[in-house]
């Protein structure tokens, strides 16, 4: 398994490279169009996960905002890239949620490509995490995962099939008495034979005490 941190803007290799350049908005900044939703982008997030929480939070809980990440500034720091088989990732600016930069995926084989960051919660009773994913190219499998990093055991998965023309997608899950040190992942799972790329971009998780 390869690792790697990444805090440039990623080369992407021919063709990938230039598919995702001559794509319909993919311009630094964000998708013309989509100026509504960029700027609505972290509204919209909390609200989602607010909804998600609100059937299950006690009257005496108190709900806390544990991490807003869209990539931006110092933030791409606390990403790392992994992938199992021919697949790469890394920071880019080609077709942003929201803001300025992102992250994206891809790969080219068997295997899986991801990108995650760790997070530190405080002692919770429920905890929803969500994330917008782009996917491009194939339909393709996306894993949105919770994880426990020291026994690298699942805290929570959803995983979703996109086709390449997808819109950027939410995707969330949600847990119960988890852990306060997780890993937070979006992967990529990858077939032989078929090229396969995603851009990701504004995490967020709530949690309710």
């Amino acid at each position: 398994m390869r690792s790697t941190l990444l805090r440039s803007p990623l080369r992407l290799r021919s063709p990938l490279r230039q598919l995702f350049v001559r794509s319909p908005g993919a311009a630094a900044g964000g998708t013309p169009g989509r100026s509504g939703r960029r700027i609505g982008a972290a509204a919209v997030l909390l609200g989602l996960t607010v909804a998600l929480l609100a059937g299950t939070a006690s009257p005496a809980s108190a709900a806390i905002i544990t991490v807003q990440d869209g990539f931006e500034g110092n933030q791409a720091a606390n990403w790392s890239f992994t992938h199992v088989g021919d697949g790469t990732g890394g920071i880019s600016s080609l077709q942003t949620h929201n803001g300025v930069k992102d992250g994206f995926i891809s790969m080219r084989s068997a295997g899986f490509s991801s990108v995650g960051r760790r997070v530190f919660l405080p002692p919770t009773t429920s905890c929803t995490a969500g994330i917008w994913v782009n996917p491009v190219l194939a339909t393709q499998q996306i894993n949105f995962e919770i994880i426990e990093p020291n026994s690298f055991t699942y805290v929570a998965l959803k995983t979703v099939v996109l086709g390449g023309a997808a819109p950027y997608t939410f995707v969330s899950t949600s847990w119960n008495h988890g852990p306060t040190d997780i890993l937070v992942r979006v992967s990529l799972i990858g077939v032989n034979g078929v090229q396969l790329g995603t851009w990701v971009d504004d995490l967020g998780i709530l949690c309710h005490t």
